[in-house]
């Protein structure tokens, strides 16, 4: 009976574009039961019809992530990796499952250094082909989780994926700008066609334009059916993951084997804490530099409106130069400690206690200087890694349940490598790494020690799924996609809604500002440079104008009933009912 509630479900959200369409424009709309936020409109769809099927939060997570790997695998799936927030409202209890990829075993601090070459030829080898794929960790977490936190079984919970890859999804704005520099890239020479066919002929249409009315359907659906067939074992063990080590292996010039496969585990790890506005904060704690960085940031902002306003953060006019300026501040300091003190916890030291005390912050914003910016070396050392294909969802229900998710297989298109006969697309989280140390990675950020390489270890993300919790109940929660600017985004977005009183949609689609301390740079969206540049100026910063500062979901409960949004830099749509 699921599966048929299951194929109406889908089907009604497939067969056409007018569907997606139609779920566009309407995240105003407030639901009694459940919304989902996610960066497509068919993948929020597929999360409420697994809730409509008698799923909870979590089955819905997982669906609406399986969803995204058929709809948006330029930005994540199942060859990458993520983190999953989680509160249950039931039993007043908050988990995290880290399912980041890891470095293979055979992995060493100089495996790229020691290559052949040119220093060029280096770099690119940690950003293209078989040896920037790190261990990928997505199915296995997304397994666990059904398994440990869901309701339905796995066959049940990815039935829209699969529908959606079998029939085929409309071709959208967002997917058609995605090929577009991707195939300017081929011309410019940084896409090897010979090297790269699969994702060309897979992913791109065999290097042309879809047209007006182009379906995709997606390579993946043998393995997604094999997944749900016989869990991770589908991934895991047998065909795909001999095809994965064909491709990735020794055989194929990269290092992954069978048993980096077979050991690849999610981890449980407990959320980052902390108090704001009478709110209850969860995060993500490292490999997650984001968590960290939003967790300073809220006790800055508390300590600010403490001993440096006398007056809540709110009574700053919204978007003032003076707000701009002290929330650009918060960003400097959290950014500069962010990057100069963390790694995989796992491997090395991170003073996680330290960093999220708020003695701590009220120390930095007794710092902060109301007037003028401050020199470089007044915030730190370090500079932070990017993601760039990444994709962010978050889902709550009217009982207070909620799951922030964020995944990523790093660049667009990770790694460039898709397995054959499957359509996995693999990440290339080997450049998250200091992969080349004193080198610049792709985006030219200089990382620290604490991120070398080392086997089996996980590399730094900027990814930050967060939820607000209040009465023992999720109220907030969002994510973003974007780099560094994920943290940036979020934080503005949950500010945006618990001190401004901003509905998601108005707090997501606010115009906004990003300062990650290196480069020295002040990014405002377009609005913003117009209405605040010139004010900002004399307090020291150096302006810059950006089109579009990451793609953020976001979702709330009030008494009223759910809300959510999903950005429209991405053309995402929220669904609920």
């Amino acid at each position: 009976m699921l599966c048929i509630i299951l194929v109406i479900a889908i089907s009604g959200t497939t067969r056409s574009g007018t569907a997606a369409e139609q779920t566009a424009g309407v995240d105003s709309k407030v639901y009694p039961n459940a919304v989902v936020a996610a960066d497509h409109p068919l993948a929020s769809a597929a999360g409420i019809a697994i809730l409509k099927a008698g799923g909870n939060v979590v089955d819905a997570a997982v669906a609406t992530s399986f969803a995204l790997s058929v709809l948006r695998p330029a930005s994540c799936g199942l060859g990458g990796g993520g983190f999953m927030v989680i509160w249950d409202a039931e039993q007043q209890k908050s988990m995290v499952i880290d399912y980041r990829e890891r470095a293979p075993a055979a992995a060493t601090p100089d495996m790229y250094s020691r290559l052949p070459g040119t220093d060029a030829q280096r770099q690119l080898a940690s950003r293209q082909g078989p040896l920037a794929v790190a261990v990928p960790c997505n199915v296995a977490g997304l397994c666990y989780a059904v398994k440990e936190y869901g309701k339905l079984d796995l066959k049940t919970v990815m039935q829209p994926a699969i529908l959606m890859a079998r029939r085929g999804v409309p071709i959208n704005d967002h997917m058609r700008s995605v090929q577009k520099s991707m195939l300017a890239r081929m011309k410019q020479g940084k896409l090897d066609q010979k090297e790269f066919q699969p994702l060309i002929d897979e992913y791109l249409n065999h290097g042309k334009p879809w047209e007006e009315k182009a379906r995709f359907f997606s390579p993946q659906l043998k393995v997604l059916e094999l997944i749900a067939e016989n869990g991770r074992a589908g991934f895991y063990e047998g065909p795909v993951a001999d095809a994965i080590v064909a491709t990735c292996g020794k055989q194929g010039g990269g290092i992954l084997t069978l048993q980096d496969l077979k050991d690849t585990e999610p981890i449980i790890r407990k959320p980052l804490t902390t108090s704001f506005d009478g709110y209850q904060i969860l995060t993500m704690p490292p490999p997650s530099s984001g968590g960290i960085a939003i967790i300073e940031s809220f006790n800055m902002i508390d300590a600010l409106e403490k001993q440096v306003l006398k007056h809540p953060f709110a009574d700053l006019k919204f978007h003032s130069p003076q707000e701009l300026h002290y929330l650009t501040e918060v960003m400097k300091h959290a950014f500069a400690d962010r990057a100069e003190y963390l790694g995989d916890a796992d491997f090395v030291p991170v003073p996680l206690e330290r960093l999220t005390d708020p003695k701590y912050a009220s120390r930095l914003a007794a710092r902060i200087d109301a007037k003028q910016t401050k020199k470089l070396k007044d915030y730190g050392r370090y500079i932070p890694p990017k993601d760039s294909g990444t994709s962010h969802l978050s889902v709550m229900d009217a009982a207070g349940n909620a799951v922030a998710c964020t995944e990523t297989i790093n660049l667009t298109f990770g790694s460039y490598v898709v397995i054959p006969k499957y359509g996995i697309v693999m990440n290339n989280e080997m450049d998250d790494f200091a992969a080349i140390p004193g080198k610049p990675n792709a985006f030219g950020l200089l990382q620290s020690k604490a991120n070398e390489i080392e086997p089996g270890k996980k590399p730094l993300s900027s990814m930050s799924p967060t939820i607000a919790v209040k009465d023992g109940k999720a109220v907030f929660s969002a994510g973003a996609s974007g780099g560094p600017r994920i943290i940036s985004s979020t934080l503005q977005v949950m500010l945006n809604m618990i001190i401004f009183g901003m509905e998601p949609e108005q707090a997501v689609e606010s115009p906004r500002i990003h300062h990650q301390w290196v480069p020295e740079d002040l990014l405002l969206e377009q609005v913003l440079y117009k209405q605040a540049g010139e004010q900002l100026k004399q307090f020291g910063h150096t302006i810059k104008k950006s089109s579009s500062l990451a793609a953020t979901q976001a979702v709330s409960r009030q008494s009223d009933g759910l809300r959510g949004h999903s950005d429209t830099r991405k053309h995402g749509a929220a669904a609920g009912y």
